[in-house]
């Protein structure tokens, strides 16, 4: 058994699951991981994001993880910028560190070595999902720690390559992401002046080198009973200077639609800008 990808005490008991703790805004970064895995015939994958390895929907998830984790497994952290901002996440974590699970550490490939903490043993040997050597090792260890049958030729070596691959498309598509302006709701009420009005309050962010303008802003707003409300107008007044963050209120007319606010459950928000000249 490998000491590099296997944190904690040395045990002689055969490690009989895999359990992968992620946050679920990287579970394009962890299917990628799962599909190595499975390709691999590993047995006994429990990710929650991820069809036939979730959490079942009858079994109550605390339980569930205390039954998994009590048994002989392996933890795989996914770490991200999302992972320790997620509450979930680092009380796994916790759980984990306490039981004295063996675990390895895979980084995605935005989320710097330096910004590791927690439970997590700064000397333990840990890498970058993109990392194609290291990635082949995790492998390898794997099929060794499961017994599994060897793969033939250059198998393992061509389905690491293609995860790399996509994610390193995923990193990319990530990395543009972060770029581009955005609009997001941080709150809304019924207008404390005008009771008729919906009060809503938004955060504007301009990451780009120049200045731009808000020409269209299209909001669609669900609550729970299912009732939406949607507004759409041309801001003339809006402008983000050169990566400007601020927060912009907003008082509309309710009209005829039901939609409560208190019920709030979801939004939808549509921009279109263009580049500020004047």
């Amino acid at each position: 058994m490998h000491k590099d990808f296997l944190g904690g005490e040395e045990t002689l008991l055969l490690i009989d699951t895999i359990f992968i703790s992620h946050a679920h805004r990287d579970e394009a970064y962890v299917r990628e991981l799962v599909n190595l895995l499975t390709m691999m015939k590993v047995p006994n994958i429990v990710c929650s994001s991820y069809p036939g390895y979730h959490i079942p929907n009858d079994e109550d998830i605390y339980e569930y993880l205390h039954k998994k984790l009590s048994g002989n497994s392996w933890v795989i952290y996914v770490l991200s910028e999302h992972y320790y901002r997620s509450p979930a996440c680092l009380n796994e974590m916790g759980a984990c560190w306490i039981l004295n699970k063996k675990y390895t550490a895979i980084l995605t490939p935005s989320f710097d070595y330096k910004e590791m903490k927690g439970a997590i043993n700064p000397n333990q040997i840990s890498f970058k999902l993109n990392d194609l050597d290291r990635l082949y090792e995790f492998l390898e260890n794997a099929r060794e720690v499961f017994k599994l049958e060897k793969t033939p030729g250059t198998f393992l070596v061509k389905i690491c390559e293609q995860a790399v691959r996509n994610v390193n498309q995923l990193a990319d598509d990530e990395k543009r992401d972060r770029k581009l302006i955005s609009c997001h709701l941080e709150g809304i009420r019924i207008d404390p002046k005008e009771s008729l009005c919906l009060q809503i309050r938004l955060r504007l962010k301009n990451p780009e080198d120049h200045d731009i303008q808000l020409d269209v802003l299209k909001i669609r707003l669900s609550d729970e009973n299912g009732a939406s409300f949607n507004y759409t107008f041309q801001p003339a007044d809006i402008k983000l200077y050169s990566l400007e963050n601020k927060i912009v209120f907003l008082s509309v007319k309710i009209g005829d639609s039901k939609y409560e606010p208190y019920l709030h459950q979801s939004e939808k928000i549509d921009l279109k800008f263009s580049r500020d000249v004047w």
